[in-house]
């Protein structure tokens, strides 16, 4: 069987496992390459049948189809066939079997050739598996899990998505995520995609549409994938939960601590009046004595209810009603507010408080009155900080992106330690401190984009760095 030479070479040299039988499966002849594909020598596969090396669950199909080239009805047929090595591994290889005639002699024989895939198969199971993992976890994960094209519409979204805003997955898929928005959120993610745009993964903050036409708080982490030859954008992952209730309870401890400076506010006033008033009360009693009036004590009167008028305005400017919405803020203007407010406290617990600024400090956008209790707070902990003959410099300065305000104080310091749990609710480092006013600053100043630094020494004092960006219009 088999006896062309040009064929016999080619057969035994060819890389692809082939075996070539005669038509009664009488006589096989095997390729090294399929006795290396198997793992046999030559004579250890003679001696076996090709059933024994078969899969047991694709011998039934590989039959059939063999019956079918027997009987005529087909001269050839493909399968994908599992093999078994011989340490007992799984082979799997796409079976090409043809019925072929040799036209010099009339016989024919049957030619099998095996393209392994075996490498290509464990990949794909590898992949299935880990896709099952992962979809596995989406589909169990209380956050909502989605895929967007570049333009954010929904490929994909996991099943938590009608335990958080009431929708099935279904009902979002090919819609675009600006629907469900709110409209007076839409502008500030827009700025914070700007502010976001060189970076591949950015956190965003916004109420989002229940199906029963609620809104909620939503804070999303969106991660973009780039194709790999490209490096184009190609799809957009975003992860996102249910933040109401932190929203909720961050409201009341601002809305607590806002009493809570109120309180401050009001002592700081009262120190203050009550200066210029121990002055008027004399000359008044002394009027009174004299019975005629001394245009020298009445100038002094003047002036100081001037300075009670003063402090007055300023106190009512500070305590305007709150209101969300942002507007240009000169932080010089608000700074000082604040430093005049508390400099008479200072000096009567012999206390110095200085404030220096650069000559020209431009606007940013944002919240005054909120700008105002973070400042205050801050002031406010330095003075608590220093000891009597202490110093505090309050110093504004700018960069090419924003304005910063420096409070440096030489007092008792920050153990190491405890820096970095400052901001946390309820931990402070005065005895009688709650630890709100400083988070509640943080807040603040994250809202506003901005950053606060602390950098402390214990006993040697401490700098707070707070910077805000400019607007960006």
């Amino acid at each position: 069987m088999f006896n062309l030479t040009l064929y016999h070479e080619v057969f035994y040299q060819s890389r692809i496992p082939q075996v070539i039988a005669s038509i009664d499966l009488s006589k096989i002849q095997y390729n090294p390459a399929f006795c290396d594909f198997l793992g046999y020598t030559m004579d250890e596969i003679s001696e076996l049948t090709i059933e024994f090396f078969s899969h047991p669950e694709d011998m039934p199909m590989d039959a059939q189809l063999f019956e079918g080239i027997l009987s005529g009805i087909r001269d050839e047929y493909q399968l994908e066939k599992r093999f078994i090595h011989k340490v007992g591994d799984i082979k799997t290889g796409i079976l090409n079997v043809s019925r072929v005639r040799e036209q010099s002699t009339g016989e024919e024989f049957l030619l099998g050739q095996v393209l392994d895939i075996t490498e290509k198969k464990q990949m794909e199971m590898a992949l299935r598996h880990r896709e099952k993992k992962y979809r596995l976890l989406a589909e169990h994960s209380s956050d909502m899990i989605m895929l967007h094209k570049v333009d954010f519409t929904y490929l994909y979204v996991s099943p938590s998505v009608k335990t958080v805003l009431g929708y099935e997955p279904f009902e979002l898929i090919g819609k675009n995520p600006s629907q469900f928005i709110h409209p007076d959120d839409r502008d500030e993610m827009r700025r914070q995609y700007r502010l976001s745009a060189n970076q591949d993964s950015q956190l965003i903050t916004y109420r989002c549409r229940k199906k029963d036409g609620s809104y909620i708080w939503i804070e999303s982490t969106t991660k973009t994938l780039s194709d790999n030859e490209s490096g184009e954008p190609k799809e957009i992952v975003s992860v996102s939960r249910d933040i109401q209730q932190r929203m909720e309870t961050n409201e009341m401890l601002r809305k607590s601590e806002k009493l809570a400076v109120v309180g401050q506010m009001a002592a700081a006033v009262a120190h203050e009046i009550r200066n210029p008033l121990t002055p008027i009360k004399g000359f008044m009693q002394l009027l009174h004595s004299e019975n005629e009036i001394n245009p020298i004590y009445l100038k002094v009167i003047l002036d100081e209810l001037k300075r009670v008028e003063s402090i007055i305005s300023e106190f009512l400017t500070m305590a305007k009603p709150h209101t969300e919405k942002t507007t240009f803020v000169h932080i010089n203007d608000v700074v000082k507010q604040i430093v005049q407010l508390l400099q008479t406290e200072a000096l009567m617990m012999n206390k110095e408080l200085n404030f220096f600024s650069s000559e020209f400090i431009p606007a940013i956008e944002g919240d005054p009155n909120s700008l105002k209790q973070v400042f205050m707070n801050v002031i406010q902990n330095a003075l608590d900080a220093i000891t009597e003959q202490g110093r505090i410099e309050v110093n504004i300065s700018k960069d090419k992106t924003g304005v910063i305000v420096q409070v440096v104080d030489n007092g008792c310091g920050i153990p190491q330690e405890r820096l970095s749990k400052l901001g946390e609710p309820f931990y402070s480092t005065k005895e009688k401190g709650t630890g709100l006013g400083l988070m509640t600053s943080y807040r603040i100043i994250e809202s506003h984009n901005g950053k606060i630094n602390i950098e402390s020494m214990d006993g040697e004092g401490t700098t707070v760095t707070i910077w805000l960006p400019y607007s960006i219009n």
